[in-house]
């Protein structure tokens, strides 16, 4: 590496760190006095960076497929629900106590310390640059100057650089003992399949066809409208209809043990012998088939 790329490595880095230590810095001061605000817009920023990278606005493709394929999963809120699911469905306990750690923010913060990392080794192909998390809040009233204060090290990346941090996660483990003796074991590589998995089923899923989409579903109606969830619109799905997981019986012949009680219909009735669709799944016995003039291929003593 030449003097100048060396020069660059280490601006870059120290650039990255101090943008992490002055994150922390005003978190650290926030929850001083009493402010939380400055840790949430962080954990909502670093969110909506994960999803920028996985499921991004396409506006090239609008005129190739359709205007359906152009909103992303910041576009339709998925950053926030994600944030929302994890913080109500994923815990950790604390031992010898009944309360759980909040484990949003804590990813939020492996997602910069990733960042570091990846930009430690110069593996980063593109600069971080303070005005990409302030392009995930396009129309939303948060003022930028807020944004460039609080966004870490992992939400200046580009797209394709905070999929290859993630990528780091996989080398971040962590193994230790507690004082009552149960060993535990960390892996980051789980954080980077929440971050990754999770945005894609929610995008894809009705999430977002529920009245309240930043609530969770339970006890919301879904109007069951395809118009009405993104997912949908982009992929054409019909909406749900009775029937797509239904047991549709079990098959069997009437002179056979498979399938048993009422037949319901007939799948094949050639060769003298339907096959139909049974109530129940009957028994399966070994000496229901002719097994006459069978050779064993490879006999048991030997060629």
């Amino acid at each position: 590496m030449t003097r100048g790329g060396i020069i660059r490595r280490v601006r870059t880095i120290l650039a990255a760190t101090a943008s992490w230590l002055r994150t922390v810095g005003r978190r650290v001061l926030g929850r001083t006095r009493g402010d939380s605000s400055s840790g949430d817009l962080h954990t909502r920023v670093t969110f909506r960076a994960c999803v920028d990278a996985v499921i991004p606005t396409t506006p090239e493709l609008a005129d190739e497929l359709g205007p359906e394929h152009v909103p992303g999963g910041n576009d339709v809120g998925v950053a926030e629900f994600l944030a929302r699911y994890v913080g109500d469905r994923v815990q950790i306990g604390i031992p010898h106590t009944r309360h759980d750690v909040d484990v949003v923010k804590p990813i939020a913060n492996v997602l910069d310390a990733a960042a570091l990392k990846l930009i430690s080794r110069g593996d980063n192909e593109d600069e971080p640059n303070e005005e990409r998390p302030v392009a995930f809040f396009e129309g939303a009233d948060v003022p930028a100057d807020r944004i460039r204060d609080v966004a870490g090290p992992f939400a200046r990346l580009s797209p394709r650089d905070r999929l290859r941090a993630i990528h780091v996660l996989d080398e971040i483990e962590a193994q230790f003992t507690l004082p009552d003796g149960r060993f535990v074991e960390f892996d980051g590589g789980l954080v980077g399949q929440l971050v990754v998995g999770f945005p894609k089923l929610i995008y894809y899923s009705e999430w977002d066809g529920y009245p309240d989409p930043e609530s969770m579903p339970f006890g919301q109606d879904h109007p069951n409208d395809p118009a009405s969830v993104q997912g949908w619109r982009q992929t054409g799905f019909p909406g749900f209809t009775n029937g797509y997981a239904c047991l549709r019986g079990y098959l069997g012949t009437e002179d056979g043990t498979l399938g048993s009680e009422d037949a319901w219909t007939t799948i094949d009735d050639r060769d003298g012998s339907s096959v139909s669709l049974f109530e129940s799944p009957g028994r399966f016995r070994e000496n229901d088939y002719d097994t006459d003039g069978y050779v064993e291929p490879y006999p048991e003593g030997g060629v």
